[in-house]
């Protein structure tokens, strides 16, 4: 028996000074409770994390002689690649517990895929290992019968959950699972900090044809998501895959990114109507290959494919920080998927100076933008509040209905929702906020009656034209 769980952590010099916080509330929850629940935003290293985490205890264990087991969960065979690249660089010898892979159980860590550990040839074999700890990856998925098993099979185990999105669909929370949810800062402190990427955030707007589609959709799968075949009804036509096509060539072109989209079909169909405009795409999902799979994300990163089309692979553990943009086309009624999805643009990298995000589907409308600050604990302990479908796109500063704000950026199709620029976001609000009704007077002035160009006003108010285009869409006027 541990008596001291807060004595396990070392300095972990790998680790960024907010990933070893995160490290010691963890150790002191479990002095406290045998289930945690840690939240923490898409790319901001929660693997480097655990895999430290992991490191810590396996040193301690060392040093005492004690045999410490421990067992990380993941639900793809992906996610435990990279479970396994990170505990190699963390000199951590383990076995894998999946599918196809040779198993070591002698190995005191253990990466299991939870469909295999819990299948029922496996359960008793792995009931007899005295497993002392129990990391579970994308722990919003542990809700699910399979996951409840580990609870059954290792009560006495103490479990750390770490996903993003601590979320479900139904507005149920964690608490039948987990004792407590620990949080890390919100996405605009990743942001202003420099831990995650800038981005420009454009959407189509409340009335467009693709938000009325949706809206039709009366069809949903078993998790309360809409169903796949009515939104290739609804979403694969030409009309609208040329929408696509259209707000890529105006708002990202020639920029390196990903497209979420609804089916193999529709990916396919997404891939016929880029390669016809010249572009280096390729599709994949869950049905490729995993060696071509792993060809294709190779030459992404190399530079030789442009885009790659997929169906919710590379919404969870995709790791490929010079991403330039994400295109939404698969609309979703999951916050998880959704933040998952544009989370995956945010990831920094030298010489990337910001992630364009195209909201083809209007997911903002739902959800709103991606550094909304989300009150992560009503949904851990299940509220039952849920994101509201609002005509609106909510951001931390501003709650302006959509229909009243034009930002359109050179095209009527989509429209700039925001420009989350890291340091230059206090500025912005500031100045916002010092903002009178003279100010909207003299601005109306010198636009309307005198005709001023935006570059003149700029200098008069010494502003940036951004900001003047803003105060004048709050007043009903068009970016010219």
């Amino acid at each position: 028996m541990i008596e001291d769980y807060y004595g396990i952590i070392r300095e972990d010099k790998n680790l960024r000074l907010y990933q070893q916080e995160a490290k010691r509330s963890i150790f002191s929850a479990w002095e406290e409770c045998d289930n945690v629940l840690f939240q923490m935003p898409t790319g901001t290293g929660k693997t480097r994390l655990f895999s430290s985490i992991i490191s810590d205890i396996k040193a301690w264990s060392a040093l005492r002689t004690i045999d410490c087991r421990i067992l990380i969960i993941a639900h793809r065979i992906e996610l435990i690649d990279q479970i396994s690249e990170n505990l190699q660089r963390y000199r951590v010898l383990h076995g894998i517990i999946a599918g196809g892979r040779k198993r070591d159980l002698r190995q005191c860590v253990q990466v299991a895929s939870i469909q295999t550990i819990t299948h029922h040839t496996n359960v008793d074999a792995i009931g007899e290992l005295d497993i002392r700890f129990i990391i579970i990856d994308e722990a919003h998925h542990s809700v699910a019968n399979s996951y409840r098993k580990l609870w059954r099979l290792f009560p006495d185990a103490k479990k750390l959950g770490v996903t993003a999105t601590p979320w479900r669909m139904n507005g149920a929370g964690f608490l039948a699972l987990y004792d407590r949810l620990i949080t890390s800062k919100p996405i605009k402190e990743f942001i202003s900090d420099g831990w995650l990427s800038p981005y420009k955030f454009y959407s189509v707007k409340n009335e467009s044809i693709e938000v009325k589609r949706i809206s039709s959709i009366s069809e949903f799968d078993i998790e309360g998501d809409y169903k796949t075949s009515a939104l290739e009804k609804e979403m694969d036509t030409m009309q609208i895959r040329a929408r696509l096509l259209d707000s890529y060539l105006k708002l990202a072109k020639g920029k390196k990114g990903i497209i979420y989209s609804i089916s193999r079909n529709h990916s396919d169909h997404i891939c016929e109507e880029y390669k016809n405009a010249g572009f280096k795409i390729v599709a994949i999902d869950a049905t490729t290959p995993r060696d071509l799979r792993r060809l294709y994300v190779q030459r992404f990163k190399n530079g030789q494919i442009d885009i790659i089309v997929n169906v919710d692979i590379f919404s969870e553990g995709f790791d490929c920080p010079d991403i330039e943009f994400i295109q939404l086309a698969r609309p979703t009624r999951s916050l998880v998927k959704y933040l998952q999805q544009v989370g995956r643009g945010l990831r920094p990298t030298e010489g990337k100076t910001i992630c364009i995000i195209l909201d083809n589907v209007g997911s903002c409308l739902r959800f709103g933008l991606p550094n909304k600050e989300r009150p992560w604990e009503d949904y851990f302990i299940g509220s039952q509040e849920k994101e509201k479908s609002v005509s609106r796109c909510c951001s931390n500063e501003r709650s302006d209905n959509a229909n009243e704000r034009d930002f359109s950026e050179g095209t009527d199709d989509l429209y700039l929702v925001e420009d989350a620029d890291g340091q230059n976001n206090v500025d912005i609000v500031q100045s916002r906020q010092k903002w009178t009704q003279a100010d909207d007077t003299l601005l109306e002035t010198l636009y309307v009656e005198k005709g001023c160009s935006i570059e003149v006003i700029s200098s008069v108010f010494k502003m940036d034209k951004d900001e003047i285009e803003y105060h004048l869409s709050k007043l009903g006027f068009a970016k010219p």
